[in-house]
């Protein structure tokens, strides 16, 4: 694989040595293809597609689902060359199954497959902003707010919060491939999941009802930035009754990062999300990347 556009796919690349990073990420992509965790398509045209497919949501939604992680061209490949091999794509998952899912996740820079995509109609559903610190060894909030760790108790409130807090624009919600009921479901179960173990921290407000979190995970060390420790934060929710506390998590999880020696952070959010890109800015993060998520899917309801 050529490692030419790879620097705008490695999520790691916006804290330093990008190269290495694009490096390291298609290394990674390798080791899969030769475990059998990808397939390789020939798209055709010297093209070739990087296909995943995903266990967890085929077995959660019913329904086999894909990630398109990643497409290798020639120099000067056109739109139009890239939607046939996307069309190909779909047209193979089509044969294999009756109904399924893909998606790709395309950083903005990558104007080639964006306009393939598009060319072969497939629907952007997404745009999402990643930003990031990476001096949080030097976080100071100007005032500390009490917080505690989540635990199994509270489930059936964090649940509940994350249907309450939902955002109309992430890409369960915006995706007509998921019904309103499915997306909200989904949401309910992944930080039910991250209080059993999925994410490293889980933070609610100390007092109360545990209608406000925030989760976040601790990185393995990268190749491409030894020594770096980095965390990220995942998935938030602020209940309307807890108005004003997402700011109050976001600085406490960045204290806590802190507190744990992480170097870098990052997390990522809907473009139209200004409230929580707002907060963010306000925290001392600055922006990292933009990408663009893009799905097609055959699905039979009843």
């Amino acid at each position: 694989m050529t490692h030419g556009r790879a620097v705008h796919y490695a999520p790691l690349a916006i804290l330093g040595q990008p190269e290495a990073c694009g490096h390291s990420w298609l290394a990674e992509l390798e080791a899969d293809l030769q475990a059998g965790a990808l397939e390789r398509i020939d798209g055709g045209d010297g093209i070739a597609l990087y296909l995943r497919a995903l266990a967890w949501d085929s077995g959660y939604f019913g329904v086999p689902s894909f990630r398109l992680e990643y497409t290798e061209m020639p120099p000067g490949c056109s739109a139009a060359v890239l939607a046939l091999a996307y069309a190909r794509l779909r047209a193979l998952l089509a044969a294999r199954h009756p109904q399924f899912y893909l998606m790709a996740e395309v950083p903005a820079e990558d104007t080639a497959a964006i306009g393939g995509m598009s060319r072969a109609a497939w629907r952007m559903i997404e745009t999402r902003i990643t930003c990031y610190r990476d001096d949080i060894q030097r976080f100071a909030p100007p005032r500390r707010y009490a917080v505690r760790d989540a635990a199994d108790a509270d489930v059936t409130e964090l649940r509940l919060a994350a249907i309450d807090a939902v955002n109309l624009y992430d890409r369960f919600h915006a995706d007509d491939f998921f019904t309103r009921a499915e997306a909200d479901a989904f949401l309910a179960t992944y930080v039910a999941n991250s209080v059993a173990g999925f994410a490293d921290e889980v933070i609610v407000p100390a007092s109360g009802p545990a209608n406000a979190f925030l989760t976040a995970l601790y990185l393995p060390e990268a190749d491409a930035l030894p020594g770096r420790r980095i965390g990220k934060m995942v998935l938030s929710a602020v209940a309307a009754a807890r108005s004003g506390w997402y700011v109050k998590l976001i600085g406490e999880m960045s204290m806590r990062m802190r507190e744990r020696g992480v170097d870098s952070v990052f997390m990522t959010t809907q473009a139209t999300n200004r409230a929580v890109l707002k907060v963010w800015q306000h925290h001392g993060y600055r922006y990292g990347r933009c990408t663009h998520l893009f799905s097609t899917y055959e699905r039979h309801r009843p």
